[in-house]
């Protein structure tokens, strides 16, 4: 019951964190690639979406 506890507020805890850090990494990952900010913006923000779900269930789990 515990590692349930600690796994789901891991799970709320992370998330807002996590999207900071993949913006942030991911927009200088890509900036270098790539010219055209529009395009770069539309790109991280799929990248995020589709990702940080996973991220955050992956969290939830070493945390439980």
């Amino acid at each position: 019951m515990v590692g349930t506890l600690a796994g789901s507020l891991a799970h709320v805890t992370c998330k807002e964190p996590l999207r900071v850090a993949l913006y942030s990494n991911l927009r200088n990952l890509i900036q270098n690639l790539m010219s055209g900010s529009e395009t770069i913006e539309q790109l991280i923000h799929t990248l995020i979406n589709d990702n940080l779900d996973l991220g955050c269930a992956i969290i939830e789990v070493v945390a439980t």
